[in-house]
């Protein structure tokens, strides 16, 4: 399978970063779904595991210490990186608890970053 046909879930409750997110994908040629709140996420993560997720930490609903949890629990191995404005180290550290492959600040993102990051865990 190459990078083209690869399924990214993006779950950002932010309508602009959602859309520049899935924007900076899909140039590539990535298969790009959206959840705005964690249970959505949740649903697409069921009904068509991704090959990578990106994941905001603070959505209405259903946050994404939950998705997190979700993703422990039904033992799912994709990779996670997390893009969340909490820089704290009790954030960061609940984070790596769960298995995540990388950390972002959104504040500092751009949407090359957003392509450079999905490239390294789309293998």
């Amino acid at each position: 399978m190459n990078k083209q046909s690869k399924h990214i879930i993006v779950a950002e409750d932010e309508a602009f970063l959602l859309d520049m997110m899935k924007i900076a994908l899909s140039k590539h040629g990535a298969r790009v779904s959206t959840a705005q709140n964690g249970q959505e996420a949740i649903d697409l993560i069921d009904k068509d595991p991704p090959d990578l997720l990106l994941l905001d930490l603070l959505m209405p609903q259903v946050d994404g210490f939950a998705v997190l949890q979700h993703r422990k629990d039904k033992n799912l191995k994709f990779p996670v990186v997390v893009c969340s404005n909490l820089s704290d180290k009790p954030s960061i550290i609940k984070c790596n608890e769960f298995d995540v492959n990388e950390y972002l600040i959104k504040s500092d993102m751009d949407d090359e970053q957003i392509w450079t990051v999905a490239e390294k865990y789309l293998h």
